[in-house]
Order: structure tokens, then sequence, then C-alpha cells
């Protein structure tokens, strides 16, 4: 069973890694780190950079894909299913367990601006929170320092602190915060520290590794020897090589591809 992962950095890890426990298997990550962030894409450029993205990993034998990034799923996930037969899994904010543990008290969903922004997620809580009160912040540069945490071990804690404590969900308070983006859970430390009120911070890594393990079923063998491709579609340093080594994955290659116009 090989399994295909998208995101535009390395915030899809905070999911792979919850996926990889649960289900064995060849592993492609794939890395749009030419594009990053994608929140501040449109959405047409979205779906047609998915689009190749898709194609190529079915091409390298990907037999199921995982959008691990929520601006990528809520807007070109249906997109994508429309257009390719091998099923696709994406990430969804967490609006809806917020809900169930606010009990109508309120919440607040730390997201990328297009997340934050979208009508998909003014969907998701029309339909799973209508009765309560969501303050919204999304915040391009907290998934920038993400990826410095990630690739070079940088403490970031001060500038998280800086980005939060002037956003509306320090100002208006919230004990529970949805993470609505794949890179926060790697921040979750400095958002709580920046964010004293928030004491529940909610992700999405676990569900989606449950439905993945659902849909492979059978097809996934603990007794066998597998192996880990990461790609990316900028050239990356020797320390992000190296790092890549540490999390497990044995081949690395940069793939290039025609800059959409």
């Amino acid at each position: 069973m090989r399994i295909g992962f998208i995101d535009s950095g390395v915030g899809g890890l905070s999911v792979y890694q919850q996926v990889q426990q649960q289900v064995p298997a060849d592993y492609i990550y794939l890395m749009d780190n030419k594009y990053l962030p994608y929140g501040e894409k449109s959405e047409s450029f979205i779906q047609q950079r998915l689009y190749q993205l898709s194609q190529h990993l079915i091409e390298l034998g990907a037999e199921l894909i995982v959008i691990a990034c929520n601006t990528a799923t809520t807007q070109a996930v249906e997109f994508l299913r429309q257009h390719f037969s091998i099923p696709f899994v994406g990430v969804v904010p967490a609006i809806k367990p917020a809900a169930v543990l606010s009990q109508g008290k309120g919440f607040a969903v730390l997201a990328t601006p297009a997340t934050a922004n979208g009508e998909y997620m003014a969907g998701l809580i029309r339909q799973f929170a209508p009765n309560d009160s969501v303050i919204k912040f999304g915040s391009s540069e907290l998934v920038r320092l993400a990826e410095d945490k990630v690739w070079y071990q940088q403490d970031v804690s001060q500038q998280v602190s800086d980005i939060l404590s002037v956003s509306p969900i320090a100002d208006q308070g919230a004990d529970i915060v949805v993470l609505g983006c794949t890179h926060f859970p790697f921040l979750a430390e400095e958002i709580k520290q920046a964010l004293p009120r928030a004491t529940v911070l909610l992700d999405t890594g676990e569900a989606i590794a449950r439905r993945v393990k659902q849909l492979v079923g059978s097809q996934s063998l603990a007794d066998m020897q597998y192996q880990h491709c990461f790609i990316s579609t900028r050239e990356l340093n020797e320390q992000q090589s190296d790092r890549l080594k540490k999390l497990g994955f044995d081949q690395q290659q940069c793939w290039p591809m025609p800059i959409l116009l």
C-alpha cells in the first residue's frame, strides 16, 4: 500500500506522524514549498496546483492521498474527488467537536487567512455551531514560525506571543481553540503560553489517522518493510535534509514543476 501526503510545508507532518503510527504503508510526502503558504493563494490556483501534485503522486503509485492542509482541503478536495478515482482524505477544522465541548459558550479558531475567512469555514460554523460565538483569527506568519521550529529547532515563543497577544482571541478570550492549520500543532506549547486561557487545543490528526486506517483496511501489513519518500518542489538545504533523515524518510528528492501563470 502506498499513501501520498500533500502540504505546502511541514505542517502536514503533524498529521503524517499520527497516520503512520496506525497504518503501516509506503509513504510519499510531497511538500510544495515553492508555493508556501497556501493560505495566501487563490482557490483556483490551489485547485490547479493540487491537481498537478495529485497526478504526480498517482503516477508514483499512490493509492490514497491525504490532503494534509486545511486550506487546500477546504478549497480543493471536492475538486480532486471529481477528477480522480482514488480516495482523498482531507483535513477539516475541528468545529464540530469544539461546539460539543463548548456547550454554547463559544470558542476560537486559529487558522490561515484563507481558511479563517473562507466560506467552507463559515459553513461548518453554521452547521455545527450556529449558537456559538466563534472568534476567528488567520495568520500566515505563524505558519512560517512553525516551519522555522520544525526545520531548525528555533525558539519562536516570543514571536508567537507577539502575534497572538494582539489577536482577537487574546482580546476576547477563549477556553477552546481549534487549530485550523496543520502547522499549528507544532506550536501548541507556544500557543498555550501566549493564550493562557486556552486550556483545550483541538486538531484533527487522530481523526484523520482513524479514517485512513478505515479506508486502507486489510491492505496494510505490519510485518512488511516499508520505505518513506519526501519530495519537495524547491531544493532543500543540508540542514533540512538532515532533519528529514531524523524524521525517518529513506529517500529525498526535488521535483521541479512549471510555474503556473
